[in-house]
């Protein structure tokens, strides 16, 4: 499954080099990068704790505002995770902490997320000592890009409860126009119905990024790897495009993925849709395919991931043209970092059939430990190979990185 190297990594650039640009996200997070120090990063289960002591100490400053913020507690941290990982897995929006250099300064989410040439509904808010500086402001401006050039969006709305003069400030400098106001559509803090006043943006309207944006950032929340690699976590929207790598990469894949063989578009879809965005949404696993300078190129994952014990296993595989440039060493190095220093994770195997040398390399250049081979484990298109299996403990991984 390997192919002659081509442009190889240089010693700068191996398994353990550091990023070369500063991240905006948190270490390890899935997250969209906003630019001008800003990122969104979505928010998983393990999150649940440092959500919930934000809302406690945001509590006095966020009830006036918002209902769910009269609840403050480990249970409401809990819900707004699990809804806003439903909500990613039906591909209807999220919620993600927004951060400013790596501090989370506040949260955003989606509201009804449509698909190309339809709509979605922004809310969001801010740490008390975080107003007042324009981060919503420049968040949404960021974002517009996202939704209007990687999403293909039509419109975005802002939903105000009137006399939130606040809000309605950000809607003026966004240039956004007021649409209706419907008349006891909300039920405030109070459980009484309010008026809540609807302001938009059309994409003919918007008037683009401006001059020095750069290029347009990957749609989707990613695990920045380095500067010209990511793992972006795979959506639905994305089988058509996952399929069509598969389907030229049929030969190259098969003799050690015979899934390969035959799979269809059903199939791909029922992959995303039944097993990738669900493991995610319970907190089982990862998956997310392989971007490399803006092309998807294969896909990778943290497996099996169970809490007890707290142990997964890390996979990939590449298209053919992919091969030799140290991606898959580099991706797996990224999903090793974020099993044990982001989820807390004992232990991480990789298990490749014996005969796949360029599988067993990974490992290898990683410093992983070999313990054994277990016989007539894994189906291949041959039948059943032995399986090779390498492995870190956490302790190694913390003597290996320091």
């Amino acid at each position: 499954m390997s192919a002659p190297p081509s442009d190889p990594v240089s010693q700068a650039d191996g398994p353990f080099a550091l990023l070369s640009t500063p991240d905006p996200a948190p270490a390890h997070a899935f997250a969209l990068r906003l630019g001008d120090g800003l990122a969104l990063r979505l928010r998983e289960r393990h999150h649940v704790d440092a959500l919930a002591e934000l809302l406690a100490t945001e509590h006095e400053h966020l009830a006036p505002s918002f209902g769910w913020a009269q609840r403050p507690g480990r249970a409401e941290a809990e819900r707004q995770v699990a809804q806003g990982l439903e909500r990613f897995g039906q591909g209807r929006g999220w919620h993600a902490d927004l951060c400013e250099h790596g501090r989370v300064v506040g949260a955003m989410w989606l509201h009804d997320l449509q698909r190309r040439g339809g709509s979605t509904e922004v809310g969001y808010w801010l740490r008390r000592d975080a107003q007042g500086r324009g981060l919503v402001t420049r968040a949404m401006r960021a974002l517009h890009r996202h939704f209007f050039e990687g999403r293909g969006l039509g419109r975005v709305c802002l939903a105000i409860e009137p006399g939130h003069a606040r809000s309605e400030a950000v809607a003026r400098r966004l240039g956004y126009a007021p649409e209706a106001v419907l008349r006891g559509a909300h039920m405030n803090v109070s459980g009484r119905p309010v008026d809540l006043a609807f302001y938009g943006l059309l994409r003919e309207d918007w008037d683009g990024p401006g001059a020095d944006a750069g290029p347009v950032p990957l749609p989707r929340f990613a695990l920045r790897v380095d500067d010209d690699l990511q793992l972006g976590l795979l959506e639905r929207e994305d089988a058509e495009a996952l399929h069509a790598l598969i389907d030229r990469n049929r030969a190259h894949l098969r003799p050690w993925m015979p899934w390969a063989g035959d799979q269809d578009l059903d199939a791909t879809r029922g992959f995303l849709e039944g097993r990738a965005l669900p493991a995610l949404a319970r907190g089982e696993g990862v998956d997310g395919g392989i971007w490399w300078r803006g092309r998807l190129v294969g896909a990778a994952g943290i497996h099996s991931w169970s809490q007890r014990p707290r142990r997964g296993s890390v996979g990939y595989w590449l298209g053919a043209d992919a091969q030799g440039r140290g991606i898959a060493t580099r991706v797996t190095r990224a999903l090793l970092a974020k099993a044990f220093d982001d989820l807390g994770t004992e232990r991480v195997d990789l298990r490749a059939a014996v005969g796949n040398a360029p599988s067993r390399a990974v490992a290898d250049r990683l410093g992983m430990r070999f313990e054994g081979v277990l016989r007539r484990e894994l189906p291949v298109a041959a039948g059943y190979a032995d399986m090779a299996v390498y492995a870190f403990s956490v302790a190694e991984w913390r003597a290996r990185t320091g």
